[in-house]
């Protein structure tokens, strides 16, 4: 069962069981993640869907209609958000950014990675959804270019929060997944530490590759401190029955979702 410890919080109001950063409450950030609670489900067209979008504006303490939700499509698409965001305009777009207060940016998941970003100095957010084709296009990186060149962000000034998600031991890849990150992430001569021989299965050697770390590599090169990268550390097929987990749970499982706001 999952607990609190030095670095999360895990918490249970109202029927919604959640994760919060211990370190972005310190920084007086409303944010949470949700774990598997009855009648939660951020399945898009699900039947619980717009009801759980309301738990959490209660949770929040803002009208629903400030939580921004990006249609995400796996792709390396980030946006910039404010109050006059249509969701129209977030079709393909797997990451958002802001700088408006009462904003709540949410992303979905259900063992991919999802990365919450905040600078106290310039007071800006980021919510990014980052699965293996995500990481691979490399939308964490691309999230800090971004709050660097819109908002004068330093890297320096930026952490990072990773949710939970699923973790090496239980990614597992054949061999053209393998290869493709390997040729992608060459440049930091540090494939060994991320992708893993694995068993063989029906013939076929598997792989795994730690996409956290890979997220990890492409942030520190960027220059974000190390120790202001801070990793809930959560596998969510290791915890498939308190966390999403799509290869967990299979076909009937469910969405889970990061709220960020200021």
């Amino acid at each position: 069962m999952l607990i609190s410890n030095d670095v999360i919080i895990i918490k249970e109001e109202n029927g919604l069981r959640y994760m919060q950063f211990r370190k972005l409450l310190e920084l007086g950030i409303n944010h949470l993640y949700t774990l598997k609670s009855e009648g939660i489900d951020f399945k898009t067209g699900g039947p619980l869907e717009e009801e759980s979008y309301q738990v959490i504006a209660k949770f929040l303490k803002i009208p629903r209609d400030k939580i921004v939700i990006p249609k995400q499509t796996h792709t390396d698409c980030v946006k910039c958000v404010n109050e006059k965001t249509f969701q129209e305009d977030l079709k393909f777009t797997d990451g958002l950014i802001t700088d408006k207060k009462g904003l709540a940016l949410a992303t979905k998941n259900a063992d991919c990675i999802l990365l919450n970003f905040y600078d106290p100095v310039k007071k800006v957010i980021a919510n990014v959804h980052s699965g293996w084709r995500g990481t691979y296009k490399k939308i964490s990186e691309k999230t800090v270019v971004k709050m660097i060149n819109n908002y004068g962000c330093k890297p320096e000034d930026i952490y990072c929060f990773i949710n939970p998600s699923i973790r090496v031991d239980h990614f597992e890849v054949d061999e053209d997944v393998m290869e493709l990150c390997k040729e992608i992430f060459k440049f930091t001569n540090r494939t060994d530490d991320f992708i893993k021989k694995g068993r063989v299965f029906e013939g076929k050697q598997k792989y795994n590759i730690d996409t956290v770390l890979i997220n990890k590599i492409l942030l520190e090169s960027l220059g974000l401190k190390p120790g202001k990268i801070i990793d809930c550390e959560i596998c969510s097929y290791c915890n498939k029955d308190e966390v999403a987990s799509a290869r967990g749970n299979g076909p009937g499982y469910r969405l889970a979702v990061s709220a960020i706001m200021m």
